[in-house]
């Protein structure tokens, strides 16, 4: 009988998830479309998932690396609603059919839209383009898993480019993998592995003294692993900085599990998964003089 119930429930969502893209729809661009544009236009990107939704809604985000306040909330709306021409608004792919994805991935979102669509839809635009905040996650939610295209187009945005990027103390973007190999220098700044919010104004306050520092800073690129932070700040580094941010989320560890032939969300020794269901972080002492002299600022204590 729990199993005719629970089959029962999944029809029902499926039917609700269907009726809600129908009178809530939201146009999302595809995940090649997006890397083209923010390549041909170095377009900023600020990314809104599920979680970025539940801290503008003051809902709590569960066991997540970042405290809900009325700040975040505040900050995270402002930048949804942002309509500046060099910030692409990213949200997931998921308003036009979930069949691309795995089946535990299409569970998830069937009972999300489903419930909150219309909670999100309050903070929407229908005639907005959307970019795919996928970009940054094209391989352990798919079913083809076969995601070297698109990993190779996106390593086409920081090529031959200066990047600075400001991560959690133990993010480690790029380390132990080619992911930035074509990059011409790169420079970081470290801050909180965990609630990097209260620090934003420090963040920014590093950023801008790099910023300064470098002669050509227009050409710079700057990315952001700092979850919601990242999203405030690529909107403000964009706006008061006139530079190229990107909030690039889980990148890295997407390309380590691709690399792996990882099925599920295993752990990376030596770096940060906040959504293993185990541990989140397996310590390895990192002892390449390359990341360490990579390090301009560190901010994380």
């Amino acid at each position: 009988m729990s199993r005719i119930l629970k089959k029962i429930k999944e029809s029902i969502r499926r039917y609700t998830y269907l009726i809600s893209i129908k009178k809530y729809p939201v146009k999302v661009l595809s995940l090649e479309d997006t890397v083209s544009r923010i390549i041909d236009e170095k377009l900023s990107v600020s990314r809104i998932g599920d979680g970025e939704f539940r801290w503008m809604m003051m809902d709590d985000p569960g066991d997540t690396f970042e405290k809900n306040s009325k700040s975040l909330s505040e900050n995270l709306i402002d930048v949804v609603k942002s309509r500046n021409g060099k910030l692409l608004i990213c949200l997931p792919d998921v308003y036009d059919g979930l069949d691309k994805y795995k089946p535990e991935v299409k569970v998830f979102w069937n009972r999300e839209i489903s419930k909150e669509l219309k909670k999100y839809y309050h903070y929407l635009d229908r005639n907005y383009d959307y970019g795919n905040s996928f970009f940054s996650r094209p391989y352990i939610s798919y079913k083809n898993q076969d995601s070297s295209n698109i990993f190779r187009l996106i390593k086409n945005i920081w090529n031959e480019r200066d990047i600075l990027i400001v991560e959690g103390s133990k993010t480690r973007f790029g380390i132990g993998n080619d992911l930035l190999s074509s990059a011409n220098n790169i420079n970081r700044i470290l801050v909180p592995a965990v609630n990097a919010y209260s620090e934003l104004e420090s963040i920014y306050e590093a950023i801008e003294e790099y910023v300064k520092e470098k002669e050509d800073s227009k050409e710079l690129l700057v990315l952001l692993a700092i979850g919601p932070t990242a999203t405030i700040l690529a909107k403000r580094i964009t706006e008061l900085n006139n530079i190229q941010a990107i909030d690039i989320g889980h990148l890295d560890i997407e390309y380590e599990w691709f690399l792996r032939g990882s099925l599920d969300k295993e752990l990376i020794p030596g770096k940060y998964v906040n959504e293993s269901k185990s541990s989140k972080f397996v310590d390895l002492e990192i002892k390449d003089e390359t990341y360490i002299n990579q390090i301009w600022k560190d901010i994380s204590k």
